[in-house]
């Protein structure tokens, strides 16, 4: 007997996009793919879900999602970010009151180069799960009919827009797989959705190749409204390469093993990283 499991399946185009590395600033690297807090910031703004208030939040923090892309290109982009405070304005102008430099008024602040690294014509597969049915289908049904939504619907940048390409549940199929052909977060055995394993996921997962991560899932606002990630979950960033055969869920019309990364649910997720 063959064994299947139900998913929501999600097919995004973006042409072009950027993922942050945080603690990148003067060149701000981007990830080949969205983390997980970027998938569930999506989910959310859809959804309407505005803050801890929201009992729907309880619900996603016990999502798993499994994410997967390919990009054709990447440029770099050269922007000038503005600092507006005081000092700043006095270290470029120094005078609170000055504002031209060479008889040319200016903006006032302070400026610095930034470069940007932006991914061209970005193709994204995501696959999302949740064990209660009721609560997937109305995520479903906020990708369908964002009428709820917070904001503008955007992935990464406010600016970086997404076509919907397909929105529709699926059954991934148990069986053999050995490559991913796309870019992929792959969760340490801590954080894997062992609903959808069948097999030594712990050989696999130290034998595959790909650096290891650790992607931020929650935050708190503290009272100096400041966005603090408190949970994490560990990865690697697999690029495509094959590996040992083993048994997963699999999507058969893309030829894709899936594999889930819990959100939250253990202890683990609770470390600083």
């Amino acid at each position: 007997m063959q064994h299947t499991k139900q998913v929501l399946k999600i097919k995004i185009h973006q042409p072009s996009a950027h993922y942050r590395i945080p603690f990148s600033y003067q060149r701000r690297f981007t990830y080949p793919i969205p983390p997980y807090s970027t998938i569930k910031g999506l989910i959310c703004n859809l959804m309407g879900i505005r803050d801890e208030g929201d009992e729907r939040l309880t619900k996603i923090k016990g999502l798993s999602l499994a994410i997967y892309g390919r990009y054709e290109s990447l440029i770099k982009e050269y922007i000038w970010f503005r600092n507006l405070s005081k000092n700043s304005h006095v270290d470029k102008f120094h005078s609170v009151t000055n504002r031209t430099i060479d008889n040319i008024p200016q903006h006032p602040g302070g400026q610095m180069p930034v470069t940007v690294d932006v991914l061209q014509d970005v193709n994204l597969i995501i696959y999302i799960y949740h064990p209660e049915e009721n609560f997937l289908k109305s995520i479903k049904k906020a990708f369908e009919d964002p009428s709820e939504r917070l904001s503008p619907i955007h992935l990464g940048r406010s600016e970086d827009w997404l076509v919907f390409q397909e929105i529709k549940s699926v059954e991934l199929i148990q069986k053999s797989a050995m490559s991913i052909k796309y870019f992929a977060w792959i969760p340490a055995k801590e954080y894997v959705d062992k609903n959808f394993i069948d097999g030594d996921y712990d050989n696999f997962f130290d034998g595959l190749n790909g650096n290891i991560f650790r992607l931020p899932t929650f935050y708190k606002i503290t009272d100096t409204n400041q966005r603090v990630f408190e949970e994490y979950v560990t990865v690697k960033l697999y690029e495509g390469e094959s590996f040992k055969k083993m048994k997963f869920y699999v999507d058969s019309n893309e030829n894709i093993p899936v594999i889930f990364t819990i959100l939250r649910g253990n202890k683990d997720a609770r470390n600083s990283g």
